[in-house]
Order: structure tokens, then C-alpha cells, then sequence
């Protein structure tokens, strides 16, 4: 881009000197030799102001999301509306870039950035500004030959991030496996009371892995398979089976995976202002499907979690028994896609169900502990996409009920009922 600038402007001085030479020679000699240096200057000054697109090398594509909308909720008792980041897929930016060594081998980078402000999943009855700041997402190198694979070292996804968020008509990030819309949001007794209770009882945060430092193996693509693993700090490591294909009119996504992690756990009781650390070890089983029809636009998705959690150290015998238990949790969501009800791109409807049975962190009722939970979550929605604006505009509304027990008696709460408007515009 500056070279042709150069050419461009150096020309255009040498036209003006060839004016001022043929005005009359003493006003040429004035010019002196102090013209091409100060369009040197010029020239480095608009350079020093300008992103460059990498270097003569390494490429770099800047990209990324910006992700909000209205969050309504009713808990009962309370009924508010916040303006608030979707952390199902968070507002982001990113920076990409690769070089090619040779006809096989290739290197490249990600730095992404995370700009996360008032998340869907932090926000409370109590709380509607909750400043997360930039938040690293990845950083990290890779090496990919053509034959042999890719090896990620750094910050990046592990084996199975992703892999229960399958999704063929592209109706994320409204449906979305992953329950992180009012997911910190308390539930209240029959009473009206606030409780410590919410969706995290039964997920502890998140259903799906989250990222980390780790080193990352992906094989190459083989009849739309691909098999990860990754290792990390010797604290966890995780492996799985991905694809990505057709079978006659049907599209179909999916992936399996097996997630191990030991490590120091920092286990809030709450309601008892308690913070204890423990050894622990989790495993996952998890996965989804997602298929569609093509000429019908039909689709349907499924998504499975098995965590079993074995705590070994600082809990009480009846605080390991409770999450010894484990917790399983079951997603799905189906609907239509339409290509041409609206010009500017498809519409897609979706109906949703989640359940999760069993608790994956203490939480106390009345200053008892809760030994086990029942979480239902269902909803519906509408999604539009607009790739013209590279955007989705949509509507959800979802209805979450927990159902949990204590060791002398259940706990009855109220249901939350939550709509949530936005658009994800990526860049």
C-alpha cells in the first residue's frame, strides 16, 4: 500500500518540481535538495499511523464480534431488564496471521481479546454491572504440516472445547447448549426469599470446557473426521472425535470427547462465607449431534454431559458423598430453517429443553447443604440472519425451574423466566 503511495506522490513532486523549473530556474534552485526528504518524512509519518497487514513474512488479519442485547428476567418476585454482553458467545477481537514455510509445512498465530462487559452470565437480581475488563480468550502459535497434522502451544481450546455447541441451521448463539443466559441468577423460595440456588448449582459455570494453557494435537481432516487431544500442566488432559459432513440431503456435525483434569479446587459454600481447597478429580464424557435436512430446512441438535467429581482431601465425609454423586445433563433443540421468508437471509425457529440432574458444587438452604438438584430449562426463539452485515438478529425466551433437596427436606423455589433480544455483528 505505501509503495504505491510512494510511486504516487513521488510523481506527483517530480510534476511539481518540473512546474516550478519551467516558472523560471532561480525559483527551481530554491527548492534546494530539501524536496524528497521532507516526502520521506512525510511518507514515515503516515506509515508510523497506519496497521500494516504483518510483514514481508507473516501475515495479519485483524477480525472479531461485538455481541449484545436486552436481558428481561422475572424471579418471582423481582422483574428487571439489563443491558448485558452474551457470554454465550462474548464481543471480541482477534488477531490472525500465518506464513507458509514450504508446499507442506506452515506456521501461524492467534491472539484473541475478550471484551466482556455486564455478561449474561454474571449479572443477578442484585448485580447489573459487572466490568469483566479484556480478558485473554487465546494466545498462542501453531505448526501445521499438510500430511502430519497441527501441533497449538499457549493459551487455546483444549480437545473438547466447544464440542456439546454442534449446530447445523445456525440457530446459536440464541440456542445454545451451554447455559449461560441468567445462569447466576438466584432463585427465590415460595416464600419470596432469596436463595444461594441458580443454574451454576447444577453446572458449576459452565457445562463446557473451558480454555487453557495447554499443547494441542489435531490430525488432519479424513472423510470429514478429526481427532484432537491436549495436555496441560499436568493437571488435565482431554481427547476427542470430531466430524463434519454429508450423507445424501442430511448435513450433519458432531463430536465426542473425554475430558480428565486434577487439580486444587476452590470450593465456595455458599451462604457459610467458607472457602475451601481441595484435591479433586473430574471427568467428563460429553458430545453432541446436530443434523438437518436440507431441502426441508428440518433440523435437530443434542448435546450430553456425565461429570463425575471425586474430592479427596478437606471435605467432610458427607460433603464428598454429595458431589460423588456426579451430574448428568441432556440439551435439545430442533425447529426450521427457511431461506427466503425475509430478502435479506434465512430465518431460523428452534424450540429448546435442557435438564441436569445432580449438583456440581455445595450450595447451602437454611444453612444446610443441598445433596442433590433438579434442573429443567425450555424455551423457544427466532433467529435472523443478515449476511450482508455479517449479523444475526434474534429473540428467546427461555423458563428455568430447579427442584432441589436438602438431607431433611426439598426445596421448593420459583421459576425464572427470562427473554433476551440481541444481534452478534462480526467484523
Amino acid at each position: 500500500m505505501f509503495g504505491g503511495l510512494l510511486k504516487s506522490t513521488s510523481l506527483a513532486a517530480l510534476i511539481a518540481v518540473a512546474g516550478f523549473a519551467a516558472a523560471g530556474g532561480a525559483n527551481a534552485a530554491d527548492l534546494g535538495g530539501n524536496c524528497c526528504t521532507d516526502l520521506e518524512e512525510r511518507i514515515a509519518e503516515l506509515e508510523a499511523t497506519t496497521a500494516r497487514k504483518g510483514n514481508r513474512k507473516v501475515s495479519l488479519t485483524i477480525s472479531g464480534q461485538v455481541h449484545t442485547g436486552v436481558l428481561f428476567f422475572d424471579d418471582g418476585v423481582e422483574s428487571n431488564a439489563y443491558v448485558t454482553d452474551n457470554d454465550n458467545s462474548s464481543s471480541r477481537f482477534r488477531f490472525v496471521g500465518s506464513a507458509k514455510i514450504d508446499s507442506n509445512w506452515s506456521a501461524g498465530y492467534l491472539l484473541e481479546i475478550e471484551v466482556d462487559d455486564a455478561a449474561t452470565n454474571r449479572v443477578t437480581a442484585a448485580l447489573d454491572e459487572v466490568n469483566n475488563g479484556l480478558v485473554i480468550r487465546q494466545s498462542n502459535w501453531y505448526l501445521d504440516n499438510k500430511q502430519l497434522g497441527r501441533i497449538t502451544v499457549g493459551q487455546a481450546s483444549t480437545a473438547t472445547d466447544d464440542i456439546i455447541l454442534a449446530d447445523t441451521a445456525g440457530a446459536s448463539p440464541a440456542a445454545f447448549a451451554d447455559q449461560l443466559v441468567g445462569n447466576s441468577i438466584n432463585f427465590r423460595s415460595a416464600a419470596g426469599a432469596l436463595t444461594t440456588l441458580s443454574v451454576n448449582t447444577v453446572s458449576a459455570g459452565s457445562f463446557d470446557t473451558a480454555r487453557g494453557n495447554v499443547v494441542r494435537y489435531d490430525t488432519p481432516t479424513m472423510a470429514g473426521f478429526r481427532a484432537t487431544a491436549a495436555w496441560g500442566e499436568d493437571d488435565f488432559w482431554d481427547v476427542a472425535l470430531w466430524y463434519a459432513g454429508k450423507l445424501g440431503d442430511f448435513k450433519i456435525v458432531g463430536g465426542i470427547g473425554y475430558f480428565e483434569n486434577n487439580d486444587a479446587f476452590a470450593l465456595g459454600v455458599a451462604g457459610a462465607n467458607t472457602v475451601l481447597l481441595d484435591s479433586e478429580r473430574v471427568t467428563e464424557l460429553k458430545g453432541s449431534i446436530s443434523i438437518m435436512h436440507e431441502p426441508t430446512g428440518l433440523f435437530g441438535s443434542f448435546a450430553y454431559v456425565d461429570r463425575d467429581i471425586e474430592l479427596t482431601t478437606s471435605l467432610n465425609a458427607a460433603r464428598r458423598a454429595i458431589l460423588a454423586n456426579g451430574m448428568e445433563y441432556y440439551y435439545f433443540n430442533g425447529g426450521i430453517s427457511v431461506p427466503k421468508l425475509l430478502p435479506v437471509g434465512k430465518t431460523v425457529f428452534y424450540g429448546e429443553y435442557g435438564e441436569g440432574n445432580g449438583v456440581s458444587r455445595i450450595d447451602q438452604f437454611g444453612g444446610v447443604d443441598v445433596v442433590d438438584a433438579d434442573l429443567t430449562v425450555y424455551g423457544l426463539g427466532v433467529v435472523q440472519h443478515v449476511p450482508a452485515a455479517e449479523m444475526e438478529i434474534y429473540a428467546s425466551y427461555k423458563n428455568i425451574e430447579l427442584d432441589a433437596r436438602t438431607a431433611a427436606a426439598n426445596v421448593n423455589t420459583q421459576a425464572i423466566d427470562i427473554v433476551f433480544t440481541g444481534a452478534r455483528i462480526k467484523f
